[in-house]
């Protein structure tokens, strides 16, 4: 596998982590008191929440040029970056797209 295609592979997991990190904070501040843990860590979080955006930009940066070089058909890229966006749903995404990549790829 191209050198492209194994950051794309990294990346997609950080931000797939990150984006479940995201969610626990976010569901965590609105289903529980003030004070509690999640409110105390609200600053972090709210680093975290960038972080992940960055993240997620570089993201799709790479399913483009990924796209590009093996000429997925539009369906297949937005899909691929539609499927970033939803937590658990982004680690089948990944491994979606692995796949399509290995078979590109004469062994």
């Amino acid at each position: 596998m191209s050198k492209t295609a194994v950051a794309y592979r990294v990346m997609a997991w950080i931000v797939g982590v990150n984006l479940i990190v995201v969610f626990a904070g976010f569901f965590g501040k609105i289903l529980t008191e003030e004070g509690s843990f999640w409110y105390r860590n609200e600053d972090t979080f709210l680093v975290i929440d960038q972080v992940h955006g960055v993240l997620f930009m570089v993201l799709l940066v790479l399913i483009a040029v990924l796209s590009r070089r093996h000429r997925w058909t539009p369906g297949f890229t937005v899909a691929t970056m539609l499927l970033a966006t939803i937590p658990l749903l982004s680690f089948w995404g990944e491994r979606r797209a692995t796949r399509r990549l290995r078979a590109d790829v004469p062994a």
